[in-house]
This record gives structure tokens, C-alpha cells and sequence, in this order.
């Protein structure tokens, strides 16, 4: 009994943080225990447990006499996430340079290319690629420590990298940066590859906090 129970708690957890990870559950979205368990055939102790966890890594926040909310991310969490995105994704540029490219790395790096030269002015999807691209640098920096902390910042920064942008301008930069980086991984450069990282989210990061902080004005 208490490991099906333990199962299930870890079961309900996956899924939870899966759907906050791709937006069905969306930022400041208040979510019930019961609701949850029905939905995803758990009993409810196995959602509590779960909820529990995805509070402790800061997923959900528990409001006092009102409820649980997924949480989202103030200005000033995200400027300290992305002060630990400068730290985590600089160091995985680096190692992947030492480690070598990966078929992922190479393949994300190809599609970016592709957009470049047919002059693609589709936003969302060059984003998308964009994020393939560093899930493949953790990967191909071979240190799964370093792969789950950029997971869960990944998951606390989700309520700003899926906001609209109309920036195709800033956007295509990126790209540009992504390949610069690759480029510095592909010939086994590790300081001009950690070099461009730090470059890549200095250089978005006055964007996306100004873009978060408009956002919640906007719900005010």
C-alpha cells in the first residue's frame, strides 16, 4: 500500500509539472486537490504530495485561506533566475565545448541555419528552436546536475518565454547568437563558447524582465 502510494505520488508530480512545463497549467492559474485527482485518476493524498513538492521548488505557492496557485515569477525572481541562468548555461557552453557537438546540437543548430538563409519570419517557431538548442547544450554538456537546475529555472521562467513576441528583429538576433555559439562549441573552443553564452543572455535579459513586468501591470 504505501508504494502505490509513493507511486502515484510521483506519478501525479510528473504530470503536474509537465503540464505547468507546457503551459496547461498557466502562471497565477489556482489549482484544487480534488480537481487535480479527478482529472489525473490520482487519490488525493498522492496530489497533496505532489503539490507539496512542486511547492518546495518554488512550481506552486500556497496562499493562506485562499488556495494553490502555480506560481509566477515577480521581476526580482526573474532577475535572480536569469543571474543563475548566466552562471548555469555559460558553464554548459563550455563544457559542451570540451565534450563535443552532439547529433541534437548539430540538428538544432541545422534548423536555425535553415531559418537564416530562407529568411523564415515565423517568431514562435524560431523560439521553439531556440529552446531546443539549449535543451541540447545541457545534453550535450554531459553534467546532469547542472541539467536539472536549468530544468527547474526553465519551468520558473515559462510564464515569460511563452509571452508574444512581436520582436522578430530580437529574435532573429538570437538565433544569430545561438549559431555564434555553436560555432565556438563545433570547434572545441570553450572559452569563446562560454564567452558568447554570457553574451547571449545578458543581451535578452533587459527585454524579457521589461516584457514580464508590463504583463503584470497589465493584470493589475
Amino acid at each position: 500500500m504505501t508504494l502505490k502510494v509513493s507511486t502515484d505520488a510521483e506519478l501525479a508530480y510528473d504530470e503536474i509539472r509537465s503540464r505547468i512545463f507546457d503551459g496547461r497549467l498557466a502562471p497565477g492559474q489556482k489549482v484544487s486537490h480534488r480537481g487535480l485527482s479527478d482529472e489525473l485518476g490520482f487519490g488525493q493524498m498522492p496530489v497533496r504530495s505532489a503539490l507539496h513538492l512542486l511547492e518546495s521548488e518554488g512550481l506552486v505557492v500556497v496562499v493562506e485561506k485562499s488556495g494553490t496557485y502555480v506560481a509566477s515569477p515577480t521581476t526580482s525572481d526573474l532577475r535572480e533566475i536569469f543571474e543563475m541562468r548566466l552562471a548555469l548555461e555559460s558553464t554548459a557552453a563550455f563544457l559542451a565545448a570540451k565534450s563535443g557537438v552532439t547529433a541534437g546540437l548539430r540538428e538544432a543548430a541545422a534548423k536555425m541555419q535553415e531559418l537564416i538563409e530562407r529568411d523564415v519570419a515565423d517568431i514562435m517557431l524560431e523560439q521553439r528552436i531556440g529552446w531546443v538548442f539549449h535543451q541540447e547544450l545541457f545534453a550535450a554538456a554531459r553534467n546532469v546536475r547542472i541539467s536539472s537546475a536549468y530544468g527547474l529555472l526553465r519551468a520558473q521562467t515559462l510564464a515569460l518565454n511563452e509571452l508574444p513576441r512581436g520582436d522578430a528583429e530580437t529574435v532573429r538576433r538570437g538565433t544569430i547568437e545561438h549559431l555564434h555559439i555553436f560555432h565556438a562549441i563545433e570547434a572545441n573552443d570553450g572559452e569563446l563558447a562560454r564567452q558568447h553564452m554570457w553574451n547571449h543572455i545578458v543581451d535578452g535579459t533587459p527585454a524579457r524582465i521589461k516584457l514580464l513586468k508590463a504583463r503584470h501591470e497589465h493584470e493589475k
